[in-house]
């Protein structure tokens, strides 16, 4: 077999595409394919497809392809451009690469299974390109896969926010509850930014979701409600952040008693500040168990307010609204009446925000599944070493986590 009939077939050329001839290049370990055309081609228009279109020019092009062996392989070609009577002058795109891309198709699949597989500078070192030309790919990859997906059997969804950059700049991380996949992305936390995301939607869509869970940002419940019908009875406030907030308060008594504590030379809750954070059944074996039973059962005041955490627990058991709102009114009140003010200040919050902490018991979802997305949003971060472009760390988020369809046809 010719050389030229061999990249004919490894490129899937077609008439009037022909190879025109190879060149190696020992000194630069390059191998070139020259593509072209017979002079009198007619060509259809690349928008309006109308057939035996003129000619009007020729551009030189050239494209990276998979390796030969060792040798980087281009391929160059004078691309044509059209002359239609109805869409005037059109550049064509070569049955090879996509349009605007300086990669063939084969080789911008085989660079994002590598851009999936490792990090961004391991795929460029492998396959010899540049940071900015792995962006592109990345960027062109995201696009056909937002374009190619289908959002009309979203039901249920998690709103996250994630901190990027140093301060307090964030992004609105939208998922999917049940296939755990990003839905969207958008910079900032504000209004603007989820009204995006609700946008996006197909028409209708809006109106079928039926669960949503978010933490205590009030912009992002207003929106809700703008977009989703009956969105009071929908949205749930996510449990983690619930007992975040609750953690804290402990957190917030415990040190207050330690400052009195040391102050009269005693130090019973020296040491003891990740303890009270966990659960029992989940206290490291690294702290004493007996030890800190002992803590949990005096009459210290840490030991009250993380009691008072613990009992809030049981209101994720309950089956019937009715019931956990009772419970909780009792739970309440002794938080209430605890003469500890960290752990007022939690209760009365919780207090407000009581018909969505009740919708976990009609709906039965939290955000845990958005917080498994954050914490590989954040390895996604770590395997970069950073971003200092949020529209590229937006794009690298769309790549890893959106189960799109990523490769060229």
């Amino acid at each position: 077999m010719r050389d030229t009939e061999l990249y004919r077939v490894l490129l899937g050329l077609r008439e009037p595409w022909q190879i025109e001839g190879v060149t190696l290049s020992e000194a630069e370990e390059t191998i070139t394919v020259r593509v072209g055309l017979p002079p009198n081609t007619r060509l259809p228009c690349p928008e309006c497809k109308a057939p035996e279109c003129t000619i009007k020019d020729r551009r030189e092009r050239t494209w990276r392809h998979l390796d030969t062996c060792q040798y980087k392989t281009l391929v160059t070609a004078p691309l044509p451009r059209t002359d239609c009577p109805t869409c005037g002058v059109k550049t064509i795109t070569p049955p090879w690469a996509q349009a605007h891309s300086r990669f063939t198709l084969l080789f911008e699949r085989l660079a994002i299974d590598a851009l999936l597989e490792m990090t961004t500078a391991g795929a460029c070192r492998l396959l010899r390109l540049s940071w900015d030309e792995a962006d592109g790919i990345m960027s062109r990859a995201v696009e056909r896969g937002l374009a190619q997906r289908d959002l009309s059997g979203v039901r249920r969804i998690g709103i996250d926010e994630k901190a990027v950059l140093k301060g307090h700049n964030y992004l609105t991380v939208v998922s999917d509850l049940d296939t755990s996949k990003v839905l969207w992305v958008g910079p900032d936390r504000t209004k603007e930014t989820l009204e995006g995301f609700f946008a996006s939607l197909p028409p209708g869509v809006p109106g079928q979701i039926e669960a949503i869970t978010m933490d205590m940002w009030q912009p992002y419940r207003s929106v809700c409600r703008k977009w989703v019908p009956n969105a009071d009875a929908k949205i749930v406030l996510d449990r983690f952040h619930i007992e975040k907030h609750l953690s804290e308060a402990v957190d917030a008594v415990r040190r207050e008693e330690q400052r009195e504590l040391a102050a009269e030379g005693r130090n019973d809750l020296k040491g003891t500040r990740y303890a009270w954070l966990y659960r029992p059944e989940n206290l490291p074996p690294t702290y004493q168990r007996k030890e800190f039973e002992a803590l949990r059962n005096s009459n210290l005041r840490t030991a009250r307010a993380w009691a008072i955490r613990e009992q809030f627990q049981r209101l994720w058991y309950y089956r019937y609204v009715g019931c956990a709102r009772r419970y909780f009114e009792d739970w309440y009140e002794w938080a209430t009446k605890s003469q500890l003010e960290p752990m007022k200040k939690a209760a009365q919050r919780m207090m407000k925000h009581l018909p969505r902490i009740l919708n976990y018991i009609r709906h039965g979802v939290t955000n845990a599944r958005a917080e498994g997305i954050n914490n590989k949003i954040q390895t996604i971060k770590k395997k970069a070493y950073g971003f200092r472009n949020i529209s590229r760390f937006i794009n690298a988020i769309y790549f890893h986590c959106a189960g799109l369809r990523l490769h060229p046809l």
